[in-house]
């Protein structure tokens, strides 16, 4: 089908204007009578039929059809005031109506008025003819053969052959778009798939449509680029200003003069080149990609509901000539003839201007709308502030890759282990070893791992806070040689008389405010100065009032000791200041979190520091999975370890006991040598029996956050399971037939069951909610709605 992307040809409305004349003569001459015929006071309107005379050629028309009172005239007469209407409301829309957008040729609905029409034309005259022909020829068979040719059939022929050619040329613009939008509706769209046993056993069943295919979700910077946007509409001043923003250059493209007012703003401003073009075929549009060196095209006048729409034939085309020269398009309102689509995009405000923060929405086509609600949900629940929190890490980046090539993207986990700094803890002075320096390279490598664990910890409104004089001094650890001991701990104790303030070590329990003890609580709100270790979540930061100092560890990979030393520097000087000082741990200060080791420096300089105790992950993090520790037929005793000791070195871990749960904290960045040494029959490593590679083992991150998950598994299979899901810090391991204890229909008889029926059970428990394929894993992610209700006051 050639291109309808013009209106109608102007021969179409002279015809229309034409029959409007003759047929409101002609019905005039019909109502009329008999003040019309021969004789009548009106005849003289009608002088033409009454010379010729009409009424004696066609009885129809004359005294005798008039007299007989046949209705058939006066029938034909009121067919030919429709005739009229829809011949003049073509004239209208086709010329006159209103148009929704200044650009727009004419009314959509123009052709199907005028189809219409020119249908009743041809109809009526044929049903003239047949009516001749059925009575047999009764009103004209008396005329001689020349009169009967000549004056009759070629006249009246006339009406039947020129509306049948304009019902056909209107009928081609109905067409094209039904075939639009039913050729091209999603519900249409097949794509081809390998059916699965059960749908070829299910052969009867009706097949549901198939849905496209995924987009892939890319960011482009299409700096100095040439852009063709193809339409004059508003909707092209608007993707016009989107690619000008990402300083592309673009060309509009219309084929009319008229043209959107924003589109007459940006040439006058010398923001976008205009072009006029009337392309319609191929090889007109591949050479005008060519001449202005296309690297994208966007078209815009194919919108529905859009008069001027271009037709499908002509979409097409362009489509398939992008296509071919590996021009990506995007043409409106037609997702199949696209190779991208625009999301809805928001971009943040940074502390000069747009930050580098977008967040972009895509339905992938199929619903715009929906796509900016989503956006706008995505956008308020986040702080105002996140665009300065990202452009704030962007700059610790730029500043932690210093003279060496680091690369962008860093496959190891966040919490990947490194060696650690020699610096010496303020707390064993006395048993550390010799400093050793890392060399240059080594010490960019473990600036950007922090950066990376800064952008996962750290709150937003933290990270949006942060100075560049905060950043330097946080990365200048690494540029010094450590001399020995911090200068202002050389071994002098200090005074007890001069003690104003006082100390507590707090935890802050899994990581939900709603877990934290009201004792944590009030201390949160009632301290004057908070040191915060890095992991304890921003929600509980958030409870800390605006009017109270904050510090969070500047914890990163090899300064360990680093960071430590500098909380309880700054906890004891605040406390000599008179302030009250809360050291908040995450968990519980006393497992695993070197609360001990600060209770004893503390009182060393004299403050006797009081420590709030909190829930430990070891305990909460499985409860909220539904995985307990110990239960009664599966796990008798429990035992809990880190899986890093000190200065990052390896620990013994214990034996095997079926009946007993392993519970490791900080060990899943070092999971590759923890499985090793838990499953060798030669490690050692372990104390005790190798465990089994078919036991179970759940992989826990994030415990009571919103996002929290489970990734349940074997110690054979759990490695290639956290290959396949992105990581997401923190988590701890729990090792143990505790792990399937409560799943689904539940096992409490572990124990009682021999070796022989572990395998099977352990199989059996892995297929339990999976759907498709066993991958030998699953995961359980997010809080339920009860919980969700519970942690945020609702119960």
């Amino acid at each position: 089908m050639s291109s309808l992307a013009s209106p109608p040809s102007l021969w179409i409305s002279f015809w229309m204007f034409l029959t409007t004349l003759i047929v409101s003569w002609d019905a005039g001459y019909c109502f009329m009578r008999p003040r019309s015929l021969p004789g009548g006071d009106l005849s003289w309107i009608w002088k033409p039929y009454n010379d010729f005379p009409y009424g004696e050629i066609d009885y129809l028309y004359g005294w005798k059809a008039f007299n007989e009172k046949d209705g058939f005239t006066a029938a034909q007469a009121l067919l030919n005031v429709v005739e009229i209407l829809l011949a003049i409301g073509y004239l209208y829309l086709r010329h006159i109506s209103p148009r929704n957008k200044p650009f727009q040729k004419y009314h959509a609905v123009a052709p199907l008025v005028g189809f219409a029409g020119a249908i009743m034309t041809a109809s009526k005259t044929v049903l003239y003819f047949l009516q001749e022909y059925f009575c047999g020829w009764c009103n004209v068979g008396h005329n001689d053969r020349w009169t009967f040719w000549m004056v009759w059939v070629i006249p009246n022929g006339t009406w039947i052959i020129l509306p049948a050619i304009v019902s056909v040329i209107l009928g081609r613009y109905i067409a094209a778009a039904l075939e639009r939008d039913a050729i091209y509706s999603p519900v249409s769209i097949s794509l081809p798939r390998t059916e699965s046993p059960a749908e070829k056993s299910a052969s009867t069943r009706t097949e549901e449509p198939s849905q496209l295919p995924a987009a892939l979700p890319l960011t482009f910077h299409p700096r100095a680029l040439s852009i063709l946007i193809v339409g004059s509409n508003r909707l092209a001043a608007s993707r016009a200003l989107t690619f000008l923003e990402a300083d592309a250059k673009v060309f509009l493209l219309t084929s009319s003069e008229e043209v959107a007012k924003e589109i007459k703003e940006l040439e006058e401003g010398g923001r976008v080149s205009l072009l006029q073009s009337t392309a319609s075929d191929s090889a007109a549009w591949s050479e005008l990609l060519a001449k202005y060196d296309i690297s994208l095209a966007c078209v815009t006048d194919t919108l529905i509901s859009t008069p001027s729409r271009r037709s499908l034939a002509s979409a097409t085309i362009i489509y398939q000539t992008c296509s071919s020269l590996h021009i990506p398009v995007n043409i409106s309102d037609q997702p199949l003839l696209s190779t991208y689509t625009f999301p809805s995009v928001h971009r943040f405000a940074g502390a000069d201007g747009p930050s580098h923060l977008q967040v972009a929405v895509s339905t992938n086509g199929q619903g715009c709308r929906m796509s900016g609600r989503i956006k706008r949900e995505i956008v308020s629940r986040l702080p105002a502030d996140v665009g300065k929190a990202v452009d704030n890490v962007g700059k610790l980046r730029t500043r932690a890759k210093v003279r060496a090539k680091i690369s962008e993207e860093d496959d190891g986990p966040l919490n990947m282990p490194v060696p650690q700094l020699s610096t010496p803890s303020i707390s064993r002075r006395n048993s550390e070893e010799v400093i050793q320096q890392l060399s240059e390279e080594e010490q960019q490598l473990r600036r950007m791992r922090w950066v990376y664990q800064m952008s996962e910890y750290y709150s937003f409104e933290h990270l949006a806070k942060i100075s560049n004089e905060e950043m330097d001094k946080a990365l200048e650890i690494w540029g010094q040689r450590d001399e020995g001991y911090l200068p202002h701990h050389d071994g002098k104790t200090a005074n007890a008389s001069e003690k104003k303030g006082r100390i507590l070590l707090i935890g802050s329990g899994p990581g939900h405010p709603g877990l934290l003890t009201m004792a944590a609580h009030t201390a949160l709100r009632t301290a004057t100065l908070i040191l915060s270790d890095k992991l304890v979540p921003a929600e509980i930061l958030a409870l800390i009032p605006n009017s109270t100092k904050l510090h969070i560890a500047k914890k990163f990979p090899g300064n360990a000791e680093g960071a430590q030393n500098e909380m309880m520097e700054l906890a004891l000087e605040g406390a000599q200041r008179g302030e009250t000082v809360v050291r908040l741990k995450q968990g519980d200060p006393f497992v695993y979190g070197r609360g001990g080791e600060e209770v004893l420096y503390f009182r060393q300089h004299g403050f006797e520091s009081t420590v709030i105790p909190g829930i430990s992950s070891a305990l909460a993090a499985p409860l909220m999975m539904g995985i307990p520790v110990t239960q009664r037929g599966v796990a008798e005793s429990l035992v809990l370890c880190t899986g890093v000791g000190r200065q990052g070195k390896a620990v013994q871990l214990p034996g095997y006991v079926k009946s007993r749960t392993l519970v490791m904290l900080m060990g899943v960045a070092r999971i590759s040598q923890i499985i090793e040494v838990l499953t060798s029959s030669t490690a050692a490593g372990r104390d005790g029996a190798a465990y089994p590679p078919h036991l179970p083992i759940a992989v826990i991150e994030r415990a009571s956050s919103p996002d929290q998950r489970v990734i349940l598994s074997t110690l054979e299979k759990i490695q290639p399971a956290l290959k396949q899901v992105d990581e997401r810090p923190p988590g701890m391991m729990l090792v143990g037939w505790a792990a399937l204890a409560l799943e689904g229909k539940g096992r409490v008889d572990v124990l009682d069951r021999s070796e022989d029926d572990e395998a099977e059970m352990v199989e059996s428990w892995l297929a339990e909610g999976q759907d498709g394929e066993l991958k030998g894993w699953k995961v359980r992610e997010g809080l339920n709605d009860e919980w969700r209700g519970i942690l945020n006051g609702t119960i």
